[in-house]
């Protein structure tokens, strides 16, 4: 090392070269933080099995609007606890972001990406969709409960004051479980003709020639919604 610095080299150049392109590329390498969840949502997620309980369902849309109905009644002294929490976690959330846009990272890039890959998502079930229609192959029947939920659709939403799926089927699917089995029978019965009369219009759709090369039958939900 004596006889290397004596002829003009520089002791710790070469680590200091590895090193360089290491800090370049950990913007890149780094993950974006994640937006922390605010106060109401800290203190939905805590309460999510009671919430569920009480609003006799799992769907996203009775969920959201009992704890929201909740959290407007709430004193100002229950909420600090979340308040104070979720002042905390932003605090946080901006020192990191800060440290992450300091070492090269992109703000935004990571939900932007996911937007780009919904889309492309999105694109490419339409494009199933519309080969499907193209293509003959008959629709899937409604079950009972959607025939169920398609007849009394209006009330829902009147009982609901909202038009969102996942709050009518939230609703819909509560008042189909207490039904009895006479109540349910007729769109029951309809539901099983309406199936037989598909297996047998995709037996005929498959004789001629439909669906060679598709191992898939369809099996999008209506509206995305579903019994709850």
């Amino acid at each position: 090392m004596a006889d290397f610095v004596a002829a003009g080299g520089v002791k710790g150049k070469r680590r200091a070269e590895k090193a360089e392109p290491k800090q370049a590329n950990s913007g890149e390498k780094a993950e974006e933080p994640k937006r922390p969840q605010n106060p109401y949502w800290l203190w939905l997620s805590e309460n999510r099995e009671q919430l569920t309980k009480e609003s006799g369902s799992a769907g996203v849309g009775a969920v959201g609007k009992l704890a929201g109905q909740k959290w407007k009644a709430m004193s100002d002294v229950d909420k600090k606890p979340y308040e104070t929490k979720g002042a905390d976690l932003s605090k946080k959330y901006a020192q990191k972001m800060a440290d992450f846009v300091a070492a090269g990272g992109v703000k935004g890039k990571r939900r932007a990406q996911k937007a780009e890959a919904k889309q492309a998502n999105s694109g490419t079930k339409k494009a199933k969709q519309e080969a499907r229609a193209a293509s003959g192959q008959p629709k899937k029947p409604p079950t009972g409960f959607w025939l169920y939920l398609c007849e009394n659709r209006e009330a829902f939403e009147k009982e609901a004051g909202s038009k969102k799926p996942p709050v009518i089927s939230g609703i819909a699917g509560k008042k189909w479980k207490s039904m009895s089995d006479a109540h349910k029978k007729p769109f029951e019965d309809q539901a099983a003709k309406a199936k037989a009369e598909y297996q047998t219009a995709m037996e005929e759709w498959k004789n001629n020639g439909g669906g060679e090369g598709d191992d898939k039958d369809e099996d999008e939900e209506e509206d995305g919604e579903e019994e709850q």
